[in-house]
């Protein structure tokens, strides 16, 4: 999620060892009591508390205290129940749509839209039909798989998932075709 909503490969690879990374000293701090917290029993040692609150005061330390533990509930939570997270809010989807449409309107965008949809994991697979579906087509709708047309263009975004789709997901895909929608895309 964290790439979605655009950390660097650099700092991702720096949470694994934030000594060795150059994050500001706060968010050093921040990230070994996250750690602390989230590792064991819970018992923050004294040394990494302490370094916390040379950075935040009193309030913000019980905020990020809160954040710590309410993340560590939900993650505990969805393992333990075996729920599947979706990772990426449909508006970060739509905007990241956006901003690559914007920036390019070369031959290889609609490959790199239909890796954004799969990232999000809401869809397991992801193509792009030049042609309308017809009956007994594989790409014809059912619970499992929908066709979205491309607004102003030829064409359908066409999904599958392992799940049913709904009224949220042709929302969501509708959005993305109407950004896709120009013969140019």
């Amino acid at each position: 999620m964290a790439k979605q909503l655009g950390v660097g490969d650099a700092a991702l690879e720096g949470l694994k060892d934030p000594d060795r990374h150059p994050f500001p000293p706060d968010q050093k701090a921040a990230l070994l009591f996250a750690d602390a917290m989230t590792e064991g029993p819970g018992h923050v040692a004294d040394p990494v508390f302490e370094e916390l609150r040379r950075h935040f005061n009193e309030p913000q330390v019980v905020e990020i205290a809160c954040v710590v533990g309410l993340f560590n509930y939900f993650n505990r939570f969805n393992n333990a129940l075996h729920v599947e997270v979706t990772l990426m809010d449909p508006d970060i989807l739509v905007r990241r749509v956006e901003t690559a449409v914007a920036a390019s309107r070369d031959a290889g965008l609609r490959e790199r839209v239909a890796e954004m949809l799969r990232q999000g994991r809401r869809y397991s697979k992801v193509e792009f039909l030049v042609r309308i579906p017809a009956a007994g087509d594989p790409a014809r709708e059912d619970r499992r798989r929908l066709a979205v047309p491309l607004r102003g263009a030829a064409g359908f975004i066409v999904v599958e998932s392992d799940r049913e789709l709904d009224d949220e997901d042709r929302a969501l895909l509708e959005r993305v075709a109407a950004c896709l929608g120009s013969p140019s895309a």
